[in-house]
């Protein structure tokens, strides 16, 4: 299978077991650290795969990745940035040059490691990371974590958990289009996905959500998170 994320295809034997999201939305940047839990379905042998994390070109919803710190089980290890692409044509993730320019591929950048997988063992991999956030001319300010390229994986991911710290902000600031309106819809026109509904508001800087058992190639209500204030400007 491609080893960086595909929602069509063949799956990978590896089985992302869980992964426990946390972000802290700053003003202007955000960080995010990321643990990941992996058991391999090959009964006899390992398995080697390279696992990518994106960082896409241009993205609106957030900026660059500044910063990528890569560990397995604990242990720091390098990873290579290198360039690739979305095609969401084929729905998948590729290493290299994309093979035409339209609307239907976008050119991103996988912070990859190679892993190997024992049989009948857990490995964790964990992701930290430091990112810009995104936002218009308009005032408001972004943030989005996607999980569709863990639709590469074998079966259902068994768990996420995501955890926000709003850092600068308020609850109050998020623009949600099933709470209180501070704008007119037309005039917002984004608003963060998921509703605020499936979230567990914590405290009023703080918020938390789980998914079990889902398949982002699939469940298309399960492809990611995005974060957005209220805009300023009319």
């Amino acid at each position: 299978p491609g080893p960086l994320g595909a929602i069509k295809g063949e799956e990978s034997v590896i089985r992302m077991v869980s992964e426990k999201i946390d972000i802290v939305f700053g003003k202007e940047k955000s960080k995010v650290h990321c643990r990941f839990v992996f058991r391999s379905t090959k009964p006899d042998a390992d398995a080697k795969q390279t696992v990518g994390f994106p960082d896409m070109v241009g993205d609106e919803d957030h900026g660059e990745i500044l910063s990528m710190v890569t560990r397995i089980d604990g242990k720091e290890v390098p990873s290579k940035l290198q360039d690739g692409y979305f095609d969401y044509e084929e729905s998948r993730a590729v290493i290299g040059k994309p093979p035409r320019e339209d609307t239907m591929t976008t050119e991103a950048k996988f912070h990859t490691v190679d892993v190997t997988f024992p049989p009948d063992k857990d490995v964790i991999i964990e992701r930290e990371y430091v990112v810009d956030n995104g936002g218009s001319v308009m005032g408001d300010t972004t943030f989005s974590y996607t999980t569709a390229t863990g639709a590469i994986w074998h079966g259902n991911i068994g768990k996420a958990e995501f955890t926000v710290t709003l850092d600068g902000w308020t609850i109050d600031d998020l623009a949600f289009d099933d709470g209180p309106q501070k704008l007119p819809p037309r005039q917002q026109m984004n608003f963060c996905s998921v509703n605020k509904s499936e979230w567990k508001i914590e405290s009023p800087t703080k918020l938390s959500l789980v998914w079990v058992n889902f398949e982002p190639a699939v469940h298309g209500s399960r492809r990611g998170i995005f974060l957005t204030t209220w805009r300023t400007h009319k």
